[in-house]
């Protein structure tokens, strides 16, 4: 029974986790300065409509 509490508690954070990641990404793509659409609004962009901002939202994309 106690392997399962462990299992679940390990899925609820990585899930938390993953949660977070998604949340960060939206804002830094609702962020951005869109006047010239450059590669950071179009990676955050894609990553949060794709699922990929779990990873996404903890990298800083600068545009140059």
């Amino acid at each position: 029974m106690k392997t399962h509490i462990t299992i679940i508690t390990i899925y609820i954070a990585l899930l938390a986790v993953e949660l977070i990641g998604e949340v960060k990404c939206i804002i830094k793509a609702v962020n951005c300065n869109w006047e010239p659409v450059g590669k950071a609004e179009i990676i955050y962009t894609g990553a949060s409509l794709t699922g990929l901002g779990a990873i996404v939202g903890y990298m800083d994309i600068q545009d140059n």
